[in-house]
């Protein structure tokens, strides 16, 4: 078009020249876009074993996920669960120390045979044994004090875990609650810029614009279709590491956990 008006003497040689170097700045943003899509293909590829042909819409599970920092499930989610565990079996190194405090008994039996020329008989024993430790120089009570100890820090990690789990989910929170904000304001912008674009382009062929404001309106579209397409980007992105945080995620992909749930308690 810049090249026709300018050969009919409508507008200078410049138009043509800044359109040209418009669009060759386009065909390389195309293709930085390309290669980054390539890329995250074969990251994909990596990933599941698999060539995508096409890339499937996210869930929409994902976006109508239940979100409350005040109700967080700790006790499913494994980091939780992980320290938990280690807390408990400190408690129970804790128990196992103080039990050196105690006597120990222990019952030992014998069955003996014996059988002479005269007669034979059975010789029944049982013996009680007790194991009491008078004095160890402090030792036990040492060993509880640093079990005690241990216990403390397993508690501690606990907390710690929670504190984490809460933490990555307000940021993912955080985050899909702004991206969902400039997603909002994407869209106003990029409906705006459409309008524009048309009341630009019906003055440019009245010759009231020239090419270079139609050219900087058509980047003005371009700028507000890329913000919304990156805040709807980013919103994903903060919703599954929202599922993540609070251990969503894997329900949300149809997959079962909690397999040792199954198992019978052997307590």
């Amino acid at each position: 078009m810049a090249a026709l008006r300018a050969n009919a003497g409508l507008n200078s040689s410049s138009d043509e020249l800044q359109a040209q170097t418009r669009i060759a700045g386009m065909r390389s943003t195309l293709e930085q876009y390309q290669a980054q899509m390539a890329s995250a293909k074969a990251q994909l590829a990596v990933l599941t074993g698999v060539q995508p042909e096409a890339i499937a819409a996210p869930p929409a599970e994902l976006a109508e996920q239940p979100v409350s920092l005040k109700n967080i499930d700790y006790q499913s989610i494994p980091l939780v669960l992980a320290a938990e565990n280690l807390r408990q079996s400190a408690q129970y190194g804790v128990e196992k120390t103080k039990a050196q405090y105690w006597p120990t008994l222990s019952i030992q039996g014998g069955k003996t045979r014996y059988q002479t020329s005269d007669r034979s008989y059975w010789d029944d024993q049982l013996q009680l044994n007790v194991n009491a430790p008078l004095y160890q120089g402090g030792a036990v009570s040492a060993q509880v004090q640093q079990a005690e100890g241990q216990q403390k820090i397993s508690a501690s990690q606990v907390e710690q875990a929670k504190l984490d789990v809460l933490q990555r989910a307000s940021v993912a929170y955080a985050n899909w609650t702004g991206a969902r904000g400039r997603e909002e304001a994407g869209l106003a912008q990029s409906e705006s810029a459409h309008k524009t674009r048309d009341v630009y382009q019906n003055e440019y062929k009245l010759g009231k614009r020239s090419l270079n404001d139609l050219l900087t309106v058509e980047q003005d579209v371009f700028q507000a279709q890329s913000a919304e397409i990156n805040a709807s980007y980013d919103g994903w992105v903060a919703a599954v590491n929202y599922a993540a945080a609070v251990n969503n995620l894997i329900p949300l992909a149809g997959i079962k956990q909690g397999l040792y749930n199954d198992l019978p308690d052997l307590k």
